[in-house]
């Protein structure tokens, strides 16, 4: 099948080249980002250490990879990846081989065109892929047209708690019956949010930070039920920026190395719920 079957079978009839209007959406938010700039991370920096951009790069692709396995697996049919950005999440899920038995097929969508452009060219070569612009909050598909629905990263940069009711809402329109969604969002009860909220008096407030019971409820009001989460990191790149200003009497890389493995590999598995006061938590839902 075509890159462009794939997409287009499932889109409404009235969706249009509005790139205008998504041009906006994508400014607005980028204009956001600006004004709440995380200053905190440039506070707590100092004097970074030279290996800084490699320890943090390969955190982030250790946190695509576990990200990546908890919302893709399980996953079959039409699976849409809502806000993709430059591909990251997806194609790290791709490249683990996640879903490729149930012969998923995978539809990304987001609202910058320049971030569509480099996922297209990353995954040039798969065939179960295919990549459109539209908005989260309005989504260009027909009703019932996905299985699974993915949003990383997305939801917690809305402007407003409506506009997450709204993305939420269009995540239950286009499932099937029965079908499966994961998002995260960004807790505001994490040791990471609760200093940047007293120490650096820094506005911490939906909808970029919500507590899990809030989140629950956001979902529950969207006609979804929680069947599994997964707490994520506990900030751990901003956790080696602010260690660093302490070299060389403590090693901020091992000491971050070895906190993560006590976490994820000692102390979660035995308590699970602990994964609640991570800074990033991701939930699997079912459509009901």
């Amino acid at each position: 099948m075509s890159r462009s079957n794939s997409a287009s079978e499932f889109m409404k009839d009235n969706h249009g080249e509005d790139r205008l209007c998504l041009e906006r959406e994508e400014l607005a938010f980028w204009e956001r980002q600006r004004r709440c700039g995380d200053d905190c991370d440039l506070k707590m920096a100092r004097d970074l250490p030279d290996d800084t951009s490699q320890f943090i790069l390969r955190l982030q692709k250790e946190f695509e990879e576990r990200a990546a396995a908890f919302s893709f697996a399980g996953s079959k049919g039409m699976v849409l990846d809502a806000g993709c950005g430059n591909g990251e999440l997806l194609i790290a899920a791709l490249e683990m081989g996640i879903a490729k038995e149930n012969g998923a097929r995978f539809i990304g969508m987001d609202f910058s065109a320049n971030m569509l452009g480099r996922a297209k060219l990353r995954t040039s070569s798969d065939p179960r892929t295919a990549f459109l612009q539209g908005s989260i909050t309005s989504l260009p598909f027909v009703d019932r047209s996905f299985n699974w629905v993915v949003s990383s990263g997305v939801l917690t940069c809305l402007a407003t708690p409506q506009s997450m009711a709204e993305a939420l809402q269009e995540f239950n329109r286009v499932l099937c019956p029965g079908g499966g969604l994961v998002v995260d969002f960004f807790n505001r009860l994490s040791h990471y949010t609760l200093a940047r909220r007293y120490l650096f008096g820094e506005r911490i407030a939906p909808p970029e930070y919500l507590s899990f019971s809030e989140f629950r409820n956001q979902l529950e009001n969207a006609g979804f039920q929680i069947e599994e989460h997964l707490g994520f990191d506990f900030k751990l790149c901003q956790g080696y920026l602010f260690m660093s200003r302490y070299r060389p009497v403590v090693d901020p890389a091992y000491m971050q190395e070895r906190i993560s493995q006590l976490l994820e590999k000692r102390i979660l598995p035995v308590w699970p719920k602990l994964s609640l006061f991570g800074y990033r938590i991701y939930v699997r839902c079912k459509k009901i």
